[in-house]
């Protein structure tokens, strides 16, 4: 079973931190890293279906960062 955190390492504040914990502990205590990485894959994706001119950059840069 992991380790209950605090969400400080992510520096979310309240009530952001507590929140995550909480989730986290009803989640069959999912770990903080997990979630947080499954939250934010869904947000980008999101977004970037939301504003194609923001896909059109985060492309761009994706490219420039594997060049």
């Amino acid at each position: 079973m992991p380790k209950p955190s605090k969400g400080s390492r992510f520096g979310l504040g309240e009530p952001i931190q507590g929140l995550l914990a909480d989730f986290c502990a009803a989640h069959y205590n999912a770990s903080e890293r997990d979630v947080v990485r499954t939250a934010l894959e869904i947000f980008i994706y999101q977004r970037l279906e939301a504003e194609p001119e923001m896909r059109k950059r985060f492309e761009d840069a994706r490219k420039n960062v594997s060049a």
